[in-house]
């Protein structure tokens, strides 16, 4: 049966990385990109230009052209640890997330995988594991980022009891090699710690994936995942400081006992946040929002999805080194 992938979010860090493993494979692509976006695409594959927030513009996107087989994997997401709010955040995650699922279902696509992130999962106390839920509330997760997920979560959950063979993947932290342009936030602060400007690591720690991990559960989740059914990929919870430290050997660079304690780094964050949207163009790297999630609840369990989709995460300093490289 002859199979096309439609891709939303083509550019971004997933996005890429699964566009490269589907080549690689010999699968047909179609990519969705807004305008002027196509020649960041390696050759090989349909472009279509578009924007989830605009319903009518992704009628192409979804026109079968001949194909047997359907295959959407909805990666398009607007992602912010910024404190001040934007409007496009919910505008993107969860209106354009529902005309998505909305021309997936009239289209008649056979299989959708929604990405989606941990921060839609609600936090736990710190004692516990962290695992799937089959529901999902804006009201029970902080962060103008993780309300928007957690609302498009439970949309796409609604598309899945209207018939829509739709599974959702919960990627924790991404880092790993395919983000060339450094737009993925954990990327640039590998790279700023590397490069000196991240002089010292913050206390609090969190849950990091190798983008490739991410598309092999992905593409696992497509072929076996169930429909209405969530599935964390998660990797290994690392501290700052080691993951500091493991830049720094990567580097051949001594490493820092020093750690920028909570109380700290969380006073200081405000004004780190305003002073750096002033004089640089991309978004700052320290933020209070940043801050609290080192300090929340990073034990996410992928035992469903190992057990479920055969998903193995690497060993992070694997990713962290080819993060670097």
């Amino acid at each position: 049966m002859d199979k096309l992938y439609l891709i939303t979010g083509a550019t971004g860090h997933v996005g890429t990385v699964l566009i490269s493993e589907l080549l690689d494979r010999g699968s047909c692509i179609r990519a969705l990109v807004l305008p002027g976006e196509g020649d960041e695409l390696p050759p090989g594959i349909e472009i279509v230009e578009g924007d989830i927030t605009d319903e009518d513009s992704l009628t192409p996107f979804f026109d079968r052209m001949g194909q047997e087989s359907l295959t959407l994997i909805h990666c398009a997401a607007r992602i912010t640890v910024a404190s001040r709010p934007d409007p496009r955040v919910w505008r993107v995650n969860v209106d354009g997330t529902r005309n998505v699922m909305d021309m997936a279902l009239r289209a008649g696509v056979e299989r959708v995988v929604y990405i989606s992130s941990v921060h839609a999962i609600p936090e736990r106390p710190a004692s516990d594991s962290i695992v799937e839920t089959d529901s999902f509330s804006p009201d029970l997760v902080h962060g103008q980022y993780a309300k928007s997920k957690a609302a498009a979560a439970q949309l796409v959950l609604e598309y899945a009891r209207k018939g829509l063979n739709v599974s959702i993947v919960h990627p924790s932290g991404i880092i790993g090699p395919g983000d060339t342009k450094r737009r993925n936030h954990m990327v640039r602060t590998l790279h700023a710690m590397a490069e000196g400007s991240i002089p010292l690591p913050l206390h609090g720690g969190y849950d990091f994936v190798d983008s490739r991990d991410v598309v092999a559960g992905i593409l696992a989740c497509e072929e076996k995942g169930r429909r209405g059914e969530c599935y964390i990929l998660s990797g290994h919870y690392i501290t700052v400081a080691d993951l500091f430290n493991t830049v720094r050997r990567a580097k051949s660079k001594k490493p820092r006992k020093t750690v920028v304690p909570y109380g700290v780094a969380r006073r200081l964050a405000p004004a780190a946040e305003r002073l750096i949207g002033l004089f640089r163009k991309k978004a700052p790297l320290l933020t209070p929002y940043s801050v609290y999630t080192l300090h929340t609840n990073g034990c996410f369990s992928h035992e469903k999805a190992t057990r479920e989709l055969g998903y193995v995460p690497r060993e992070i300093e694997t990713s962290i080194r080819d993060s670097l490289s």
